[in-house]
């Protein structure tokens, strides 16, 4: 199946880091730490095809919670983290391999971690209830101007395969939709737990 997806990515973040400058809005594909992420947290899942796909990448964690609705309705959570890497550790071994070599690549760098991954099924149900709060906010292609000094980074993308949206957003301390957005993603990874002792349906 070949389509194309249209995809509305918004980028509104200032970062403050030792080893970057500050980042201006449309950089963030260019970022070293971003890039190695994107080498470790796949956005393609296996199998296909899927009804719905939502990418949770957590950058205070740098973690990744892939949710997965296949046709029939089966329904399942892949999370994604860094093996034996503490909080801040990630940036740190990219400050350290970019300090011996300046010209050091993502993928050099995504080389030297390990990505531990879970699968698990999921009572759809129950999932439908963890997103539901989710469709009550509004955000506008145009999102509001804001100026974001450090903090972490949150990547959400929404897929019906068909279409998608795609957003990178701030830290969660305001009160506009993308702080909303945010600080769902906080919710839905704290209830996680919760959401996976719900056994799915026997088929």
């Amino acid at each position: 199946m070949t389509c194309r997806k249209a995809v509305a990515c918004g980028v509104l973040v200032f970062v403050l880091s030792g080893a970057k400058a500050i980042a201006q809005p449309g950089d963030r594909y260019l970022q070293t730490r971003a890039g190695v992420l994107d080498l470790l947290f796949p956005l393609d899942v296996e199998p296909k095809p899927y009804a719905m796909k939502m990418v949770l990448r957590f950058g205070d964690s740098e973690s990744q919670i892939v949710v997965i609705v296949y046709p029939g309705g089966k329904s399942e959570i892949i999370q994604y983290t860094l093996a034996g890497v503490s909080k801040g550790g990630l940036g740190q071994l990219i400050e350290g391999m970019e300090a011996e070599n300046p010209n050091v690549t993502d993928r050099e760098i995504a080389a030297r971690v390990k990505v531990d991954v879970s699968r698990s099924a999921v009572d759809g149900e129950a999932l439908e209830r963890a997103i539901k709060p989710l469709k009550a906010i509004r955000i506008s292609p145009v999102l509001p101007s804001r100026v974001i000094m450090g903090g972490a980074l949150y990547e959400y993308l929404y897929d019906t395969w068909q279409e998608s949206v795609h957003y990178t957003i701030g830290s969660p301390f305001g009160k506009t939709p993308p702080d909303k957005l945010a600080r769902w993603m906080e919710e839905f990874r704290a209830n996680l737990p919760n959401l996976l002792a719900q056994p799915p349906p026997k088929p």
